[in-house]
């Protein structure tokens, strides 16, 4: 289906291309010349929406048959494919060699008909899959536990699969039976739903089953296991499960090391001057150190020394951070309730970065004793040490979506660890930028900075 709706719309590209540049030329051979060059644009085209449909996920298996997003991904596409042509034009300075008529006359055929063509296939497509065609029977089968609803078996098939019937099974021996729906209903998916423990037994009762064309779906069920954490993969001649995996890795490690290298030695560059004059204006305000340094949980519950300019009084100062820092806290000083307001006194902990203890982006290290309200942090969230499966940043999507500060509430810790475990299992170079940004605006105004 995938590839029929690809072949179809960059069929209707190229027509589109041809027809107009046509009729502009009529029958005057003197500019047969010019269809050369607007064959090669015309390919050109053809080559660049291929690229911007792949990246703007047009084609995606699971949602070709939905009218809403994939039709404004088609024409998101195909407007980006004529967007990046204009400005090769212009930087070539081609654009006057070609047909103004059929240039537009081809951008609007493309950007209003082939989504046009789009819904009336789909609108097709659904009216056949109503009345049966192109659908797989399926069967929904429970052995010791509930079969599978219809709508999960309509979500996993992307609406091209629909439930003939579904069995509730108590014993092993009534698998046997599966083998006359078969051939009786012309089966050609089975979902199995069964206990984990039960999965291997079912599996071998099923090899009788190899003799039918249909694919059969075992699904283990258990509560206690997400399918986010697994993998499947053979080594050798056996199963394995991957139970865990690094969130960033490969290339991508490589990629996010880089880009801290990089953001680090600019903003380095660039505050130097502010870091200099607030390193004076701690000296000058109260006795003490210029800088606060402090053991902090890291990467895979190691310990690192975090690095901050110094924000109270050198005698009020707190190194396991017994008590947190609170609003108006009396230990903290003039110019450090300034450098704390606007997180200029987190600008050492570039220095972290460099040394490769942290990175620019990622879950906000703790101290080691922090508590809130008594209790210890991962008394409080399940997930709180799955936090140190990456690098902790001196900023994170928990912090700019208004979690930083004191941990006073049970309900902050909860939000702050729900944040960074969004942010670890979507991580991306974009999703970095994107905080990055964020983070740079609140530095002028946070109201939840203290």
């Amino acid at each position: 289906m995938v590839v029929i709706y690809c072949a179809i719309d960059l069929l209707f590209l190229i027509v589109f291309g041809l027809g107009p540049a046509q009729l502009t030329m009529g029958r005057d051979w003197t500019y047969l010349g010019q269809i050369d060059d607007q064959l090669q644009v015309i390919g050109l085209t053809t080559a660049l929406y291929l690229l911007i449909s792949k990246a703007t996920g047009v084609y995606r298996a699971r949602r070709i048959l939905e009218s809403g997003e994939p039709i404004w991904r088609l024409m998101l596409a195909l407007g980006c494919t004529f967007l990046i042509l204009t400005v090769i034009g212009a930087a070539t300075k081609t654009t006057q060699n070609f047909s103004r008529i059929w240039f537009f006359s081809w951008v609007s055929l493309s950007c209003i008909v082939i989504p046009a063509i789009r819904l009336g296939l789909l609108a097709h497509m659904r009216k056949r899959l109503a009345g049966g065609d192109f659908v797989f029977r399926a069967l929904s089968v429970g052995v010791f536990a509930k079969p599978l609803e219809r709508a999960d078996i309509d979500e996993a098939s992307g609406g091209i699969a629909q439930v003939a019937a579904a069995l509730q099974l108590e014993t092993f021996a009534e698998l046997e039976g599966l083998a006359d729906w078969i051939a009786r209903a012309e089966i050609d998916q089975i979902y199995i739903a069964a206990p984990w423990v039960d999965a291997p037994l079912i599996l071998q009762r099923l090899l009788q089953l190899r003799q039918f064309s249909t694919e059969i779906f075992v699904l283990p069920d258990d509560a206690r296991v997400h399918a986010h954490q697994l993998g499947v993969s053979v080594i050798g001649d056996r199963i394995a499960l991957r139970a865990a995996d690094r969130p960033i890795n490969g290339w991508s490690l490589l990629a996010k090391r880089a880009q801290d290298v990089a953001v680090t030695s600019v903003a380095l560059l660039f505050f130097a001057p502010v870091m200099a004059l607030i390193a004076l204006a701690i000296k000058l305000d109260s006795p003490g150190p210029l800088l606060f340094r402090q053991k902090r949980v890291g990467f895979n519950n190691g310990h690192f020394e975090l690095l901050k300019f110094r924000s109270m009084y050198d005698s009020a100062a707190d190194a396991h951070a017994s008590r947190q820092t609170s609003r108006n806290d009396d230990r903290v000083t003039r110019v450090g309730r300034f450098i704390r307001r606007t997180s200029l006194d987190e600008l050492p902990q570039l220095l972290n970065v460099l040394r490769g203890d942290m990175s620019i982006v990622g879950p906000r290290p703790h101290a080691l004793l922090t508590k809130t309200n008594g209790v210890d942090l991962c008394d409080i969230a399940d997930q709180y040490a799955a936090r140190h499966r990456v690098k902790p940043g001196l900023t994170g999507l928990a912090q700019v979506n208004g979690y930083r500060g004191e941990l006073d509430t049970e309900e902050k810790v909860r939000k702050r660890v729900e944040f960074d475990i969004i942010y670890i299992e979507s991580w991306s170079t974009w999703l970095d930028i994107k905080i990055i940004l964020r983070t740079a605006l609140l530095m002028f105004f946070d109201r939840t900075a203290y």
